[in-house]
């Protein structure tokens, strides 16, 4: 027992000793001189390296030992907002460093090319240079790490190009180099046998664009590192596929599966100039004789003139037959023509479609795609996408989607992109959204910049929007007072809701036939600097179904006294986006947060009470449910009234009695025309025929009426209050209501009165 205490006594007396030599103040003038070059070159933040302050004590990522710096780390570190404007690669303050062991940089942007310095001007003590994801590009330098004791080497996830330099894998201490998801050619660098350290334990270039015959070349370097991968290359040969130590998978190799197609490997080949092996060379195709070749072209021409000369005579019966049943027609039917035209005219002047006026809308064609996908995405390949997005790692996980992850990427021209990676399990979900996107493409409407397919795996990637969507600039909490978001005034809120609607008159009044985006709520909304809707979050978009193709008894099996619900997903109407985009405006309106993108009973409940606080006639009502955080003067609390009636009547337990989205839109467009024509008392005017009167009958009228109601078992309408009134009125006034209704939102058949979809 003795012994055993004073063995322990010893070991605690050591660590003090150890502790108190590693907490020991900087005391080499020459790396304070170097950490502060650092600190100013790089940018570093005060927050992590405070000025005045010790380094060894007080700075982040620093690591001393007998008052001598032997590890610096920057990983994850940020710049200050000045230095991020034209960051760089510029670490000439590691010359200073002359006892340093470790530099961490990953994660930590320096855009440039490896400093030549870097061959031979290392400290001699480095052993471990990480350099992982920092976007460093260019070329290595010829003798890169010669003259130090590097044992790890890591420059995976960068633009680094050209040719890897075989000096560097006769580095003798070197035991771990990774050169993996970069942009690599030429053939796999070689390495004499018995180079270097046979007790290297990995090697990974995998991701990169190398080619050639490789065969020996691995073999060569499993003789210098226990694990060899050089996956997702195009590198070529005979394997025959039994080494568990080596990757070879996702190349052009024969005798082993997991490769490439062959026609990917003969195109990469074809580009690069270089010819893959075991390609037959065609034979040259035998000359035709003269002789047989004038008989060829003479016949050939005879058939073409035979076939020319039979389709313009086809052509001329078809014309003729088309002008003798038009003049024989035109007698009987052209008071008619006259007629419906003047009828037709007098609808479009009537009609309100904004969108068909909007100079950026884009008409159907096959090949829209946005005018900025070449620039900003190209042709990019499946490594370029896990370079962009950090190795889809989850710190660029924005959310989990629908139908896919979403990441946030940065390219290497430094343009930032959204990525959507989706599994097998929603990759059918995804051809409705690509087929949306080959057709049409509009201002408000996120771009779509690119398709992939890689093996079992797809990802879709988008325009990137700098303030996210309508629920992070609606509820984010300030994290700086500097750059904290607070609230978003009325004009915002009203201009955001405005987009929303354009996008909607675009989808259901411009796409033929109408499409449906059943998943309208706050996190679809996406938002550029300028507060600029896009609406996004396509994958459940799809044509509308037509009424003429659904049967009486499918309709009848889809109807409930639920507000839309429906078990197999999302009706596929445009009544539904309508009323989705209700819930929107209601959560801009009150800021009750996730109610757009809820559908349980107790959001249920409060849509319930918070519309029956909505009165046409009681502007003061609206002050109990509006945003306690929207500060609003009398005119502005008079737009937000009747933002509020326009989304009470978005959310019509009737689908047929919902306004359509040109009619929200035109109403969104000038707010206050709803309420102030309520107040005159002249309702004959809302009897007009004109669309004015048409899209304020679809506010007013349809309010007076409405409430959240359910059916008592008499037949007659409950409402929440408790009062009871019949279902169907009498009089004047009814027969005025059911025509500007039928005005709204035209029903086919009374059936659809009962069918919530």
């Amino acid at each position: 027992m003795p012994h055993c205490r004073l063995l322990l006594a010893a070991v605690a007396l050591l660590g003090a000793v150890a502790a108190a030599v590693a907490q020991q103040p900087l005391a080499s003038p020459s790396d304070l001189a170097g950490l502060y070059s650092l600190r100013a070159s790089l940018g570093l933040r005060a927050r992590e390296w405070p000025a005045r302050a010790d380094p060894c004590t007080a700075w982040v990522g620093v690591m001393c030992r007998a008052g001598r710096v032997v590890g610096v780390s920057v990983a994850g570190f940020r710049r200050t907002r000045l230095a991020s404007r034209a960051p760089a690669f510029a670490v000439d303050g590691l010359r200073n460093l002359t006892a340093l062991e470790l530099f961490n940089a990953s994660g930590f942007p320096l855009p440039g090319e490896v400093p030549a310095w870097f061959s031979r001007g290392l400290p001699p003590p480095l052993a471990v240079l990480d350099l992982r994801y920092a976007a460093v590009n260019g070329t290595l330098p010829p003798d890169l790490g010669s003259s130090g004791n590097l044992t790890r080497l890591l420059l995976s996830g960068n633009s680094l190009s050209g040719q890897v330099p075989e000096t560097l894998l006769s580095v003798k201490g070197l035991r771990v180099l990774d050169l993996s998801t970069n942009n690599f050619t030429g053939e796999l660098p070689s390495v004499s046998v018995g180079a270097g350290d046979v007790a290297a334990s990995l090697f990974n270039i995998s991701g990169n664009s190398l080619y050639g015959v490789a065969t020996d070349a691995i073999g060569a370097l499993k003789t210098r590192f226990r694990l060899v991968d050089v996956s997702s290359n195009y590198l070529d040969g005979n394997w025959n596929g039994s080494d568990a130590t080596v990757d070879v998978s996702v190349n052009c190799f024969s005798g082993v599966s997991g490769q490439r197609r062959r026609v990917d490997c003969e195109d990469f080949y074809r580009r690069e100039g270089v010819r893959l092996v075991d390609i037959p060379v065609p034979a040259p195709l035998p000359q035709p004789s003269p002789e047989k070749s004038r008989g060829i072209s003479k016949n050939v021409l005879i058939g073409v003139l035979a076939a020319a000369a039979a389709l313009m005579v086809m052509f001329l019966v078809a014309l003729l037959f088309c002008l003798m049943r038009r003049r024989q027609r035109g007698g009987g039917r052209g008071a008619e023509t006259n007629e419906e035209g003047a009828r037709g005219m007098r609808r479009r002047d009537s009609s309100v479609n904004p969108v068909a006026s909007s100079p950026v809308a884009v008409s159907p064609r096959a090949d829209a795609t946005p005018k900025d996908a070449i620039a900003v995405f190209g042709e990019l390949t499946y490594e370029q996408l896990v370079h962009a997005t950090g190795g889809f790692d989850d710190d660029n996980l924005l959310k989990h989607g629908h139908s896919g992850d979403i990441y946030h990427g940065v390219l290497e021209n430094g343009a930032h992109v959204i990525v959507k990676k989706i599994g097998t399990k929603s990759i059918n979900k995804v051809s409705s959204e690509s087929d949306f996107y080959s057709r049409y493409s509009h201002e408000r409407i996120v771009p779509l910049l690119g398709h992939l397919a890689n093996n079992d795996e797809e990802f879709l990637s988008y325009k990137y929007m700098p303030k996210a969507d309508l629920t992070n600039a609606l509820h984010k909490k300030p994290v700086d007072t500097e750059d904290g978001l607070h609230s978003l005034d009325w004009i915002t809120r009203l201009k955001i809701a405005t987009g929303v609607a354009e996008a909607m008159c675009f989808l259901h009044d411009e796409c033929s036939p109408p499409f449906v985006h059943r998943d309208i709520q706050a996190s679809s909304v996406l938002l550029d600097d300028k507060f600029e809707v896009r609406l996004g979050s396509m994958s459940n978009i799809c044509a509308q179904q037509s009424a003429g193709s659904q049967n009486v008894f499918s309709r009848i099996l889809r109807s409930s006294k639920s507000l839309d619900k429906n078990t197999s997903g999302p009706p596929a109407t445009c009544s539904y986006d309508v009323y989705c985009f209700g819930k929107v405006i209601l959560e801009l309106v009150t800021g009750n947060f996730g109610v757009s993108g809820s559908n349980d009973a107790g959001s249920e409940e409060w849509l319930a009470v918070t519309t029956n606080r909505i009165s046409i006639s009681d502007k003061d009502s609206i002050t109990n449910i509006i945003d306690p955080l929207l500060v609003v003067d009398e005119d502005h609390l008079e737009e937000v009234w009747a933002v509020a009636i326009v989304a009470k009547t978005c959310l019509n337990s009737k689908p047929s009695r919902r306004p359509s989205a040109r009619y929200v839109l035109k109403a969104l467009e000038n707010p206050l025309r709803v309420v102030r024509a309520g107040s005159q008392s002249n309702s004959a005017r809302l009897r007009s025929s004109s669309s004015r009167s048409s899209w304020q009958s679809a506010f007013l009228q349809g309010n007076r009426y409405q409430s959240y109601e359910v059916m008592s078992p008499s037949g007659r309408m409950l409402d929440r209050r408790g009062s009871v009134r019949s279902h169907i009125s009498g009089g004047e006034a009814s027969s005025s209501f059911k025509r500007s209704l039928r005005e709204i939102a035209p029903d086919p058949q009374v059936l659809d009165e009962d069918v919530a979809v």
